[in-house]
């Protein structure tokens, strides 16, 4: 055939990429079994603490600050009127007076415990017998110029008892105690002055008035007498032997019977 060339296979050069035209600055492309890998950071090392995490800091403004309050005026002190000023001092004046008012209701009875002198302990043991409270008066029982003594001043009251004591060798023996309360500490003293007198008659003690439950009992002749002044209060005190004859100012007797005197208040004072 014309033209026709002879069916002889072609020598071809193979091609060769060049890569001389990629730009430095384009990342290599990971393979593909690559890309889709999560990545993780490194795990913390043991030998060094975690880092403190700091909390963000708040955005602080340049320009823009804020307004300064400005001081408020000082309220000006209120005037009082004179009317205000009169019921301020009624006020002051009805609670002075409310106090005092309480104050009398609830304070202590300082005058009987001025007058009270401090309680003392007899070195005798006294049993009570018999007591007797006459509200009568004093001149009632009594004799002699002691009587006469009362009839100008009363007594305030009047407090007669009996005791019965045992001394260590076990002889028994009869006391009786009279306490007489004055007005005050004055007629007190002058009463007992009066009564440590000889021949001016006595406050008659219970046996003498034969009261109930003293039949049998001793006479108190004033064998062993004494008498004494607690403030506003005199005692008068005598003793007598049960089962012997009382000698006259004997000295056991004697010492019972001023050992009798220190119950004079605690008698006055205790209710029956």
């Amino acid at each position: 055939m014309t033209g026709a060339q002879a069916n002889t296979q072609r020598e071809t050069t193979p091609l060769r990429r060049d890569n001389s035209l990629i730009r430095p600055d384009r990342a290599p492309v990971p393979p593909p079994d690559e890309a889709t890998r999560p990545a993780f950071a490194p795990p913390p090392r043991q030998d060094q603490p975690p880092a403190v995490q700091q909390p963000p800091q708040a955005h602080q403004p340049t320009s823009w600050q804020a307004p300064v309050a400005q001081p408020e005026p000082e309220p000006q002190p209120r005037r009082i009127a004179p009317t205000g000023w009169l019921l301020r001092g009624l006020g002051l004046v009805a609670i002075s007076v409310l106090s005092g008012l309480i104050w009398l209701l609830i304070k202590p009875d300082t005058d009987d415990e001025a007058a009270s002198p401090p309680a003392e302990v007899p070195r005798y043991q006294f049993v009570p017998i018999h007591r007797e409270e006459a509200f009568q008066g004093c001149q009632s029982v009594s004799t002699a110029k002691i009587k006469s003594f009362f009839q100008k001043q009363e007594c305030t009251h009047l407090t007669r008892a009996l005791y019965s004591t045992t001394l260590p060798d076990g002889t028994r023996v009869l006391t009786s105690l009279v306490t007489v309360l004055m007005p005050d500490a004055a007629t007190a003293q002058q009463l007992n002055d009066l009564t440590t007198k000889d021949g001016t008659g006595n406050i008659r003690d219970l046996v003498d008035d034969g009261r109930d439950g003293t039949k049998g009992m001793p006479a108190l002749d004033d064998d062993a007498y004494a008498s004494g002044r607690q403030e506003s209060l005199v005692v008068i005190g005598d003793s007598a032997y049960f089962d012997k004859n009382t000698p006259h100012k004997d000295p056991a007797l004697l010492d019972v019977t001023k050992e009798a005197l220190k119950l004079g208040w605690p008698q006055e004072k205790t209710p029956r």
